[in-house]
């Protein structure tokens, strides 16, 4: 309790610093609980991501405390936006985004903060690592939150499109009903697809799975950290 105490002394007086502590986790195992959750998209509930994402829509005004947490084996049936945190998005070091699948955080990217807002830190030139070793010598043709805004493809990382049959990538999160290609087709949605191995697959035979959530973590150059 003394340590959590001190490091919270230790924070500089930001927006970031102030924020409860209940929103920071140790994403990646490191001990210290320094990424503020700020989005949780949820799939199949038939809402948009992205519009949740960009402005709040199609997020309940209370948000239920398993939908806000990293047991990702707590169930969860909406989308839930940090307002706080992407309202204002200042001293940003870095962005991750996660995948979450049965349980589990599979798949993670991380990105560059510095020079970004909330909606353009997804992008080739932020780019960090990933859990995809293929994915920076790549230079995919479609990148980015808004992705393809005319099919509704968010969160997209393209390899390619070829036609349906043969189009493939990283990660996209299919937003709408009444989509043209059978690799993008449920009876609900969203629908988070993600490439389950280390590189790029075939959205119709490679090996990708539909994911469970999708998750955006951002750590501040301010130090923003609490110690477990």
């Amino acid at each position: 309790m003394g340590i959590r105490f001190l490091s919270l002394l230790l924070l500089p007086l930001t927006l970031e610093a102030l924020a409860p502590a209940d929103e920071f986790f140790d994403v990646l195992g490191t001990g210290l609980k320094e990424w503020r959750l700020v989005f949780r998209g949820t799939a199949f509930i038939n809402k948009s991501m992205y519009k949740a994402y960009k402005d709040g829509s199609n997020v309940p005004a209370v948000v239920k405390n398993s939908c806000r947490q990293t047991d990702w084996t707590q169930p969860c049936d909406t989308h839930y936006r940090n307002t706080d945190a992407l309202t204002h998005w200042n001293n940003v070091m870095e962005v991750l985004l996660g995948v979450v699948d049965r349980g589990q955080l599979v798949k993670t990217a991380v990105f560059k903060g510095d020079n970004s807002d909330y909606m353009n830190w997804f992008s080739e030139s932020h780019y960090l690592n990933s859990s995809w070793p293929d994915l920076k010598p790549q230079h995919p043709h479609i990148y980015g939150i808004t992705g393809d805004d005319g099919l509704q493809r968010r969160f997209f990382i393209s390899h390619n499109y070829n036609g349906c049959m043969n189009d493939a990538g990283w990660v996209v999160v299919v937003d709408r009903l009444g989509v043209p290609c059978d690799w993008e087709k449920d009876e609900a949605f969203p629908i988070i697809k993600y490439a389950a191995g280390e590189k790029f697959e075939n959205w119709n035979t490679g090996n990708f799975r539909n994911g469970d959530a999708l998750v955006v973590f951002v750590k501040y150059s301010s130090g923003a950290s609490i110690v477990g």
